[in-house]
């Protein structure tokens, strides 16, 4: 049975924090001057915005991108560890996936967790392919960057379009000389027993990966990306691959995001609906993590 790793979105922290992603959009849009002149809803791609945002904060020149994501930081700083964060650091996991910037997951580790260092087998300064903190026998991954190296945050499309090229080079060519420690392609990797594990886009080819908390929306171009490249390796290499992926989601949102289903499960996502309830959240996620301990 191949060992298990855990992805966590955005949704833990809303349990007791009164701090929505909307929130942070709508203090970045402050941060430049550009309240009344940017407008967002659903149907505005965040990297998108992003670069919306981006582009006003050039205009006026009050704020460089190290400046906004040097306030993204302080920003997520305000969120703390709930009793989910909790659950979810004891469960019998040791590689914990999240795209969360903040500290939350360290925090029930450490005090000293805005002190900690970047443990990746490279150094890295904009992506995340070997980000990572190890506190103990636990080793936490921020694919999307965080708060202790504000430039590695992942905002905008120039960005995730840089670290989906990071991605692939990683996993179908090697990464050549784009670090000084250079790794061969992961897909030869695994036709060799891959026994090594230096990024966490390993465990998408090695480990069960349970999905929590996280809406998986399309913009999300690199992850999409990986399970589609992993299908198709599969399917037309004949990869050896056992592992599988479970995606926790509310099950009232069952028709409302029945196509994101349908696609998830295309590129061999197993769907797990359970009932969800928005004025305790916390019993959603203490049954999804019930069912990872007892392996349903």
């Amino acid at each position: 049975m191949p060992k298990q790793v855990i992805l966590v979105g955005n949704d833990i922290n809303n349990i007791n924090n009164n701090y929505e992603w909307s929130d942070l959009i709508d203090n970045l849009i402050d941060l430049v001057g550009a309240t009344g002149k940017i407008t967002y809803d659903e149907n505005k791609p965040f990297p998108l915005l992003y670069e919306e945002i981006y582009v006003e904060a050039e205009k006026t020149k009050i704020y460089d991108e190290s400046a906004i994501k040097d306030f993204i930081s302080k920003d997520v700083a305000k969120l703390v560890a709930n009793d989910i964060h909790r659950r979810i650091i004891n469960l019998d996991i040791n590689n914990i996936l999240t795209t969360n910037y903040d500290l939350t997951l360290e925090q029930v580790l450490t005090n000293a967790y805005d002190s900690l260092k970047n443990k990746g087998s490279v150094r890295e300064n904009l992506y995340s392919i070997f980000r990572h903190y190890q506190i103990n026998d636990k080793r936490i991954w921020h694919i999307h960057g965080d708060a202790n190296y504000s430039y590695s945050i992942t905002l905008g499309y120039e960005h995730y379009s840089g670290y989906l090229q990071q991605m692939r080079n990683y996993i179908v060519t090697g990464t050549g000389s784009s670090y000084k420690r250079k790794f061969p392609p992961l897909r030869k990797r695994l036709n060799q027993n891959l026994s090594e594990f230096h990024s966490w886009l390993d465990f998408f080819f090695t480990h069960d990966v349970h999905i929590v908390g996280l809406n998986m929306d399309f913009v999300e171009i690199h992850l999409w990306w990986l399970l589609t490249y992993r299908k198709r390796a599969i399917i037309r290499e004949k990869m050896p691959v056992s592992n599988s992926i479970f995606y926790y989601y509310p099950s009232k949102l069952k028709e409302k995001i029945e196509n994101k289903i349908d696609l998830l499960n295309s590129v061999g996502v197993k769907s797990k609906p359970l009932k969800y309830d928005e004025e305790n959240r916390s019993i959603y996620y203490n049954k999804i993590i019930d069912q990872i301990e007892n392996g349903i």
